[in-house]
């Protein structure tokens, strides 16, 4: 039998699709609007006290960005640059395992915390935000290798596809997601929507960002990249399934792939280090 935890941990999500629904019956906009702020709102992804300890080994900095400033960690090396970019509900510490083997090959790296994650300003997270914030701190490091988890990496993709930055050599992309309509689905599945308030949502991003939601695709995005990128994923992943996979590697001319046993949608596994770090020296 559930415990009373659980059962309220299933039915919150639904009064908030409830709440849409009733509120969209007045305002299909004010509907829409209130379910793409609940949706950008991370629920976790700040720092714990153990994760402080270890990005405390980092040297600090912060930029300014929009509506706050943006948390940035640097291990200083002598070798090439590489920026690491998190994922949803995330911070710049889920990197530890992957961190250390770099410091060891001697990798100047510098890591950040996503707007509303970690250490940074911000309440609301989205793929396009993100996306800028990406594309600041590449001007700002130049690095030669970016690697990029998730949302960071659907988010990489986009953004690289909009300022190409030819002083990048590799692209790492780890469990991206492809298609931002799968995500937005499994949304309006959890929560319980129905259709007019979703039709509402597409009306709002497009109004906001400039496409719908069906066009927003990292397959589509990753067509005029020409960066040679290594892409990883696991069939155990249950956050992004796999599938997405084998359309970003087809549209990206110059990619390779694996596929990881273990991981999940983390990816933290020495395979994975391992055929990132082959990847980089070769």
């Amino acid at each position: 039998m559930p415990d009373a935890k659980s059962i309220v941990n299933k039915a919150i999500p639904r009064l908030y699709g409830f709440y849409f629904n009733a509120l969209s019956l007045l305002s299909r906009k004010r509907g829409a609007a209130l379910a793409l702020k609940v949706f950008s709102v991370p629920r976790k992804g700040r720092l714990s006290k153990l994760q402080e300890s270890y990005l405390d080994t980092a040297r600090k900095q912060k930029i300014a960005f929009e509506d706050g400033l943006i948390q940035l960690y640097h291990w200083k090396g002598d070798g090439d640059t590489i920026l690491l970019f998190h994922g949803w509900e995330s911070n710049a510490w889920r990197w530890k395992y992957l961190i250390e083997p770099l410091q060891e090959k001697g990798y100047n790296i510098i890591a950040i915390d996503a707007p509303a994650h970690g250490a940074s300003d911000g309440e609301q997270f989205t793929a396009v935000k993100y996306s800028k914030v990406i594309t600041t701190v590449i001007e700002l490091y130049e690095p030669q290798i970016v690697i990029a988890h998730s949302v960071g990496a659907m988010a990489t993709v986009y953004q690289e596809s909009q300022h190409q930055h030819k002083f990048i050599n590799k692209l790492v992309l780890l469990g991206s997601p492809n298609r931002l309509e799968v995500i937005f689905k499994g949304y309006q599945q959890l929560v319980g929507f129905n259709s007019k308030v979703y039709q509402e949502l597409d009306n709002l991003l497009k109004s906001l960002y400039g496409f719908h939601i069906e066009e927003f695709e990292t397959a589509t995005f990753a067509r005029d990249i020409k960066t040679p990128a290594l892409l990883i994923h696991s069939p155990a992943d249950v956050i992004v399934p796999i599938d997405s996979l084998q359309p970003i590697a087809e549209a990206l001319e110059n990619s390779e792939t694996f596929v990881s046993e273990t991981g999940g949608h983390s990816l933290h596994t020495p395979e994975v280090v391992s055929r990132i770090i082959a990847f980089l020296e070769n």
